[in-house]
């Protein structure tokens, strides 16, 4: 018999409360998110259209997968959101953003590229807030403690890395260090998403996706060791 699950009305009520929540906050860059986001009519509906959809996959599932089918969301929003935290974090401006947006765009717009691609870091890093709190308070899943704060950290080495290929004056713009670097960082992120995909749902008691900040890594040819699934 299927185990009915959380629905979908449930899980947005529970992210319409969060986005709100932190968006009183207001220092934090989330919080300022959040509050770009409820501030602007057409931002909030799109943000509401594409939420509504990841949510709709989640409350899909039986109650004890919900918590993996919201993982795997996770993953998506870590990525969309990449790129201008990246550009954020690293204070990437002038040529070198132009360099970058050119690295992942081709020959598209530029103006169009940066609008479309800042939309995405707020829709992205609002919706990724409401599902790490749906994800360890409402599902008490322990992925959503220190297993996927340590995805976000790598995959912001890995793409830190990545576009330091556009970048004549990075660090990394040795083609032996690059050539060496990417593949085992791709790798490492395909070894950690494998093991919190296979975590059991389980409380993570510590709250470490709330106790530990997210910092700008000092060397980017520091790798993270994979999260192993017990």
């Amino acid at each position: 018999m299927r185990n009915p699950g959380i629905t979908c009305t449930r899980l947005m009520e529970e992210s319409e409360c969060r986005i709100a929540d932190i968006a009183r906050e207001g220092n934090s860059v989330q919080g300022q998110v959040a509050q770009r986001v409820l501030e602007d009519t057409r931002l909030y509906q799109h943000w509401e259209s594409e939420h509504v959809r990841l949510m709709r996959t989640v409350a899909a599932e039986p109650r004890n997968v919900q918590s993996v089918a919201l993982r795997r969301a996770c993953f998506g929003l870590i990525h969309r959101k990449a790129m201008f935290d990246y550009l954020r974090v690293n204070r990437v401006t002038g040529r070198d953003r132009h360099a970058v947006f050119s690295l992942v765009f081709g020959d598209h717009d530029y103006a169009s590229a940066v609008i479309k691609e800042h939309g995405n870091f707020l829709r992205s890093t609002s919706s990724l807030v409401c599902s790490h709190y749906l994800g360890h308070q409402v599902m008490a899943d322990r992925a959503f403690g220190e297993p996927m704060w340590r995805y976000e950290q790598l995959y912001a080495e890995y793409f830190r890395a990545f576009c330091s290929t556009a970048l004549a004056t990075d660090e990394y713009k040795g083609t032996e260090t690059l050539s060496t670097l990417i593949p085992l960082l791709k790798g490492q992120l395909t070894d950690l998403r494998r093991a919190i995909l296979a975590l059991a749902p389980e409380p993570d008691i510590l709250y470490l996706h709330t106790s530990i900040p997210v910092q700008p890594a000092a060397n980017s040819q520091r790798v993270l060791s994979p999260f192993r699934a017990a």
